[in-house]
């Protein structure tokens, strides 16, 4: 078999490549137009710019819309902080309505605590005044006459009844009972309730002249109102006499 071999001659020429094939004793020529694959080239070129740059121009509008610009970032925290003070300004309000309102409470707690120790023993000192209308009645029934013809067994009888009544209003006082002592006072319907009118030439009317049960007060509260006798205008025979 015959040797075959190849030689590849280049010849430039005007732009033109020829390429010289050799082999088998024939010779053939290749002619390729440089213009034209160099024209191709840059083509192919410029087509892989373009596509660069709408691929880089593709990428940032993603990471624009992944990532907003600085100015929509500051809006949005500035909507969020916004907010974020209205809350603050409700939570506080609502604090300082619970503030006061637990102050209301411990006021009115306080207060009925303190009502509580002061006319806890309302029912019970009520009860006890029957107790000093009997002593103060069976005192004031005695005379210094009845005493001077009594026995001194009466006498020191008479003595302990007067210590006891003594003592009892002393225990009143400590603990804020009081008399109201009404005499030569005007009427007043929160603390008298009128038994007897009583004409009268020298007291004003409507005021009052005598006591059929005397008033107490616990603390300055009306515990059981007095029942008096108010002076009337006397009538022109009363006056006469």
């Amino acid at each position: 078999m015959a040797a075959v071999y190849v030689s590849v001659v280049r010849e430039a020429s005007n732009g033109a490549a020829f390429w010289a094939l050799r082999g088998s004793g024939r010779r053939c020529f290749l002619t390729l137009c440089g213009g034209t694959i160099q024209h191709k080239t840059e083509e192919n070129k410029d087509q892989l710019d373009s596509a660069n740059t709408l691929k880089c121009a593709a990428e940032n509008a993603v990471q624009q819309k992944m990532s907003p610009s600085p100015c929509a970032s500051q809006k949005k925290l500035q909507l969020k902080m916004n907010e974020l003070v209205k809350e603050h300004q409700t939570l506080q309000e609502k604090y300082r309505r619970i503030v006061a309102r637990v102050e209301d409470d411990n006021r009115r707690i306080r207060k009925c605590v303190e009502d509580a120790r002061l006319y806890g023993i309302h029912s019970l000192c009520k009860d006890i005044l029957a107790v000093a209308d009997l002593l103060e009645k069976t005192t004031q029934s005695v005379t210094e006459e009845d005493l001077a013809n009594s026995s001194p067994t009466l006498k020191n009888f008479y003595k302990g009844v007067c210590l006891i009544d003594e003592k009892l209003c002393k225990i009143f006082s400590k603990h804020g009972l009081e008399k109201m002592n009404s005499i030569g006072l005007e009427y007043n319907s929160a603390e008298h309730e009128i038994m007897l009118r009583v004409p009268s030439v020298d007291a004003l009317p409507g005021t009052v002249v005598k006591i059929v049960q005397e008033g107490y007060k616990l603390h300055g509260r009306v515990l059981r109102t007095a029942q008096v006798g108010l002076a009337i205008e006397a009538q022109p025979h009363f006056k006469a006499q």
